[in-house]
């Protein structure tokens, strides 16, 4: 009987042991499970973190286009807009870049506040179609496709600016010409994100939001009211008016090339 009951007190106190190491097995799971999270946590960004590069780029518009506001009230317009007057007696050449960031606004237009609310929907959509770009593609090449759109458009401004040069030379500073020919490019960049979006779905139907009401299009038609949209209103202006609001509408159809060409030939994908 003593011997039975030592054995089974023993047996108690092996289970007990086992028992103590058995917690000490499970706490130390729950430490490394809690560092694996910590680690995934640091690694993928929360949804406050998300999308920092299309909000970045939209803050480098709004805050260089009221810039350039300012610098146009006070007629220096060609120090932060791309200008082929000031590039070649100012030496602007940064304005290849800051240009890129300026969205055209007049703050001496009847329709400001029109205007102002135009602007607002545009940020929106390229905020839409920037959050897709960079889920799918990252930040890196959201600003490659930016810049590279706005780039192609800066080569269409050159092209129309050399052609137009007979009607507006390339005067010196006193001349009435000087500051006819500073633009802005922005809207480069925000056809080059809101395309590259299309080109994969050309002859598939898309959902194309205009005002309030839904409609269903092929990619190829959304693509082409995209182009008439600034297409129509520079061979008005131009054609009505004068050649020079050309170079503010035309050149900006580059950014649907530079997009088609990084759709095309896959470039910037790491």
């Amino acid at each position: 009987m003593i011997t039975s009951e030592l054995k089974k007190s023993k047996l108690k106190v092996s289970d007990a042991g086992k028992g103590a190491v058995n917690v000490k097995k499970y706490i130390k799971r729950q430490d490394k499970q809690k560092k694996k999270e910590k680690k995934l946590y640091r690694k993928y960004p929360t949804n406050r973190t998300e999308f920092q590069g299309i909000k970045l780029l939209l803050l480098l518009i709004v805050v260089i286009s009221i810039i350039a506001v300012v610098f146009s009230v006070y007629g220096i317009d060609e120090y932060i807009s791309l200008s082929l007057n000031g590039i070649v007696y100012r030496f602007t050449f940064h304005t290849f870049i800051t240009s890129l960031f300026i969205y055209e606004i007049n703050p001496f237009d009847p329709f400001f506040f029109l205007s102002i609310l135009f602007i607002a929907i545009m940020l929106y959509f390229s905020y839409m179609m920037g959050k897709l770009i960079e889920r799918g593609f990252g930040q890196k090449f959201l600003f490659k496709l930016f810049l590279f759109s706005g780039f192609i458009s800066i080569l269409f401004y050159l092209l129309l600016r050399v052609a137009l040069i007979i009607i507006f030379p390339i005067s010196s500073p006193t001349s009435v010409f000087f500051h006819l020919d500073a633009v802005g490019l922005a809207w480069g960049g925000f056809f080059g994100l809101f395309t590259f979006t299309i080109f994969p779905a050309m002859n598939q139907k898309l959902t194309a939001i205009l005002t309030i009401i839904p409609v269903r299009m092929s990619g190829k038609s959304f693509l082409m009211i995209i182009i008439l949209f600034r297409l129509i209103p520079g061979l008005f202006y131009g054609l009505a008016y004068s050649p020079i609001y050309f170079l503010f509408y035309i050149p900006e159809l580059g950014g649907i090339l530079g997009s088609y060409l990084v759709y095309k030939y896959n470039l910037f994908r790491e």
